[in-house]
This record gives structure tokens, sequence and C-alpha cells, in this order.
């Protein structure tokens, strides 16, 4: 409860904008000592609501990783989707989420560093997905290849956030907005990001630089 609680509060306010009283307050906690005597501070709180969710996460990209090599899916859109649909999936459904809004406001915050939070365990998905894109795009330089997935990483981050804050405030689909379709567009540019043929611009500072443009 603690924990739920915390995240939504973080993701609706911002991390700054709420503090361990309020959330103890809003947990229908008799006084904030309780979130002292199970996370000692605010750092501590951030840190167990981001290992939570990143080990869901992660297990959720595991299985959808699987699923597509059991499926003989190695296309690139596959693999994207892998990255996406973890996060996504409960945009989908009528509970309210918070995680992704928490997640971005986590990724702009200057004092977090979100992979110092995350348990090597949970980072196995990321690593799948990482071996099947360099397998997937063999004629990517890898410097560009590697900026391209960081960007695409953060793109999925903030837009999955405003979608869930599309969802939040329960704009209709008769508005233009299509959860289901916003997601599958979303995938779609990822991918398309990803393969984009490198430019000769990008490739002179590769060589300029001294690294493998392939």
């Amino acid at each position: 409860m603690l924990l739920l609680t915390a995240e939504r509060l973080y993701a609706e306010r911002g991390l700054d904008g709420v503090s361990l009283r309020e959330i103890a307050r809003e947990a229908e906690q008799k006084n904030n000592s309780a979130l002292h005597y199970h996370f000692g501070s605010k750092e501590a709180l951030l840190d167990a609501i981001v290992r939570l969710r990143m080990r869901e996460v992660d297990t959720l990209r595991n299985d959808y990783l699987d699923e597509c090599e059991a499926q003989g899916r190695t296309d690139l859109r596959a693999i994207v989707e892998a990255l996406v649909r973890p996060l996504a999936h409960g945009l989908l459904s009528a509970r309210p989420n918070h995680y992704n809004r928490f997640l971005a406001a986590a990724q702009i915050h200057p004092d977090i560093d979100l992979t110092a939070h995350a348990s090597e365990g949970a980072q196995r998905g990321f690593r799948r997905v990482y071996a099947k894109l360099e397998r997937a795009l063999p004629q990517m330089p890898p410097a560009v290849l590697r900026q391209r997935y960081l960007t695409g990483i953060a793109l999925i981050t903030f837009s999955l956030a405003d979608f869930e804050r599309i969802k939040a405030r329960k704009v209709r689909e008769s508005r233009g907005f299509d959860m289901s379709r916003a997601i599958e567009n979303l995938i779609d540019m990822i991918a398309g990001a990803l393969a984009a043929p490198v430019s000769k611009q990008v490739r002179a500072r590769l060589n300029a630089a001294g690294v493998a443009s392939r």
C-alpha cells in the first residue's frame, strides 16, 4: 500500500512535490514513522519503487521475448514490441496506472540515476533486446545503434507517460485518441527510427572521430 501510494503521488505531483508525511497520510498510516521504519528515507522509498517495478517489467519482457522466439519472430518490430508492451500493457486495462509517469519523472530528475537503482537481475530483458537488435541491424555502426537505442528508450518512456496522463484525464476516443492505436504507432515509430539509414553526415563524424562506421 505504501509503495503504490508513493508511486501514485510521485507520478501526479513530481518527485519533489510530495512529502513523506503526505504519503503516509494518503496511505492511511497513523503517522509517517511507518515510512521511516520501512524505508529509512525518501531515497530508499524511491529505490524500492524502482526495484519493484523493474523486476515486474523485466519478467514481462523476458516472457514476451520467449514467446517471440517460440513463434520464430526475429523481425525488428517484434524486438521493439518487447521494449514497449511490458510497459504499455496496463494502459489497455480499466485500472489506473502511474508507473510510466513516475518513471518519466525519475528519468529527468537531476539527483536520480535509474541505473543505480536497477538490480543486475532486472536487466536481463534489456540485454536480450539489445543483442537481438545487433543481429537484426548488422550494418548499423555500433555507436549509432547505441545512441538510437537509448534515445528510443527515452521516447518510449515519455510517450507512455503522456498516454498515461491522457488515460488519467479520461480523454474519450471520440476526441481522436485511441490507446491501442497510439501504442502500435509508437512501436512503428521506434522501429523506423532504429532502422533509418545512417546519413553521410553521421558517417563523416564517425570517421572523423576514428569510430568504425561499417
